[in-house]
């Protein structure tokens, strides 16, 4: 397995949408759209745009010999994003209120529940293998094959984020060698709901 940039000409966008979504369904849903068909629709866009946090050129394919998907990762160097970039692809893709959501309430939500990153980070915002795959070790393969890309884009770590309650992810990236940096409670929820900010160092290297 290897992992491949997204060719928008090859692979199916619909599929590889619906993937995304299916990682954060609570965030698209507030983000985009509470209606899923219409929420993946919104991320196709996005996706197709470009020179936003989940643009084609951020997106990377893991597929077998055959040339079937086996997982889709979504991450980028820190300074790859830019406010004012991403808020004219916003613009010119989205209608007024979804354009106003992502690009001033969305980053405040980003500020309170995920981690801060670096110019020199590799962000790993989402991460999906096939549901027909899953438990086999693809999304290990998956994350080891982004120190490969954190690497060739002269990153000094990679970072990621994981939901208190998914214990089982938090320890699968402890054993590939992930530490906890942060921690982000969710003070506003009735549960106790946050994130863990993790990161694998690149540094020493």
């Amino acid at each position: 397995m290897k992992l491949k940039e997204l060719d928008l000409k090859k692979y199916d966008l619909n599929q590889i949408s619906e993937m995304i979504y299916e990682t954060d369904q609570n965030l698209f849903g507030t983000f985009l759209d509470k209606e899923p068909v219409k929420a993946v629709a919104k991320l196709k866009k996005l996706i197709e745009a470009g020179k936003n946090s989940y643009g084609h050129e951020h997106i990377y394919i893991a597929e077998d010999e055959n040339g079937a998907i086996q997982g889709v990762l979504v991450a980028f160097r820190g300074d790859d994003i830019g406010f004012i970039q991403e808020a004219k692809i916003f613009k010119t893709t989205m209608n007024f209120k979804d354009f106003f959501k992502l690009t001033f309430i969305k980053p405040v939500y980003d500020s309170l529940t995920a981690s801060s990153i670096r110019d020199d980070d590799f962000y790993i915002g989402n991460l999906v293998v096939s549901a027909n795959l899953r438990g086999k070790g693809i999304g290990s393969k998956i994350i080891e094959q982004s120190f490969e890309l954190a690497r060739d884009k002269e990153c000094k770590r990679v970072l990621l984020d994981v939901i208190f309650e998914n214990q089982g992810a938090k320890k699968l990236y402890e054993r590939i060698g992930f530490k906890k940096c942060c921690e982000k409670n969710l003070w506003w929820s009735s549960k106790s709901d946050g994130t863990y900010g993790m990161e694998y160092s690149l540094k020493n290297e």
